[in-house]
């Protein structure tokens, strides 16, 4: 129940807080993410020392995506913040087990900051950042409740109810969809800490799998080149989210075993990727018009 309440409140905090200024547009109004999925974790999730990390540190993570937005900052620094952000997380005991040893922080620092900018890339196709934000983070809440990370599910649920209040607008900005990013990322490091190797690749690979695939092959442009409009490239999108968030869900409960879920997710999202970055078909070539048969189809 307190889930579902903080999905209520993420989603009206949000639809009430993304009208910025017009000459800021998607900017400022991405940053609303951040209170609409915060303020509820902090009241209802009681949220412990890691919880609170991962907070502070997305919450940093969206204030340099916002002056990132406002005034382009250069990519090596921009990179240093964010792993200086993501070490926080670490410090905090959010960290992936692959090793046991002390090649856990790096590797965890490496992903986290690649996912974030991954959710930042995604988020230059309108709906299409919202839309696997909501239905990600939805699951990853899930997954958290399964695993009895209440404060993590809190945070997740309200993300996602947050998300839902974009959809109309269709992007976050780089403040929100970097924020949304990163605590999916720590939301799905969270539950499988201490677990084996198969089902730490299976909870870290399938929340970022959708944005991942679709940024590394530019998927929905190509989605668009072919044919479909805006409303069914985030839907094609969000259906990928939801069957990766099931499949999580289901490795979260022991339904299914944790390996053959990793191997098809890393072989689906490999040869995704490499036939989405093949060639586009060429639209077909625009014939020049002189100026004079333009002229004379005018005047007839």
């Amino acid at each position: 129940m307190t889930v579902i309440v903080a999905a209520a409140a993420g989603l009206l905090l949000a639809a009430a807080a993304r009208r910025p200024p017009r000459h800021l547009g998607a900017s400022l109004s991405g940053l609303a993410l951040v209170p609409a999925a915060v303020a509820p974790a902090a009241v209802l999730g009681d949220p412990d020392h890691r919880a609170v990390g991962v907070l502070l540190a997305a919450t940093a993570v969206a204030v340099l995506g916002l002056i990132d937005d406002l005034a382009l900052i250069p990519a090596p620094a921009r990179l240093i913040v964010e792993s200086v952000a993501a070490g926080g997380v670490v410090l905090c005991g959010v960290q992936v087990t692959f090793t046991g040893g002390p090649a856990d922080g790096p590797i965890t620092v490496m992903w986290l900051v690649a996912v974030a900018n991954a959710f930042g890339l995604l988020d230059r196709e309108r709906g299409v950042a919202p839309a696997v934000t909501a239905v990600g983070a939805g699951c990853l809440a899930g997954v958290a409740l399964v695993r009895a990370e209440t404060a993590q599910a809190v945070l997740l649920a309200a993300l996602a109810g947050a998300a839902l209040a974009f959809l109309r607008p269709g992007r976050m900005g780089r403040s929100g969809a970097r924020f949304a990013g990163f605590a999916m990322a720590c939301g799905a490091i969270v539950p499988t800490a201490g677990r084996s190797a198969d089902v730490i690749a299976a909870g870290m690979l399938l929340p970022a799998a959708v944005a991942l695939v679709s940024v590394a092959g530019s998927a929905a442009h190509r989605l668009r080149r072919a044919g479909l409009v805006p409303g069914a490239v985030t839907a094609v999108h969000a259906g990928a989210a939801a069957v990766a968030g099931a499949a999580g869900l289901a490795v979260a409960a022991e339904v299914v075993p944790a390996w053959p879920v990793a191997a098809a997710a890393a072989g689906a999202s490999a040869v995704l990727s490499g036939v989405l970055r093949g060639p586009l078909r060429p639209r077909p070539a625009r014939v020049p018009v002189p100026a004079v048969v333009r002229a004379t189809a005018r005047r007839a």
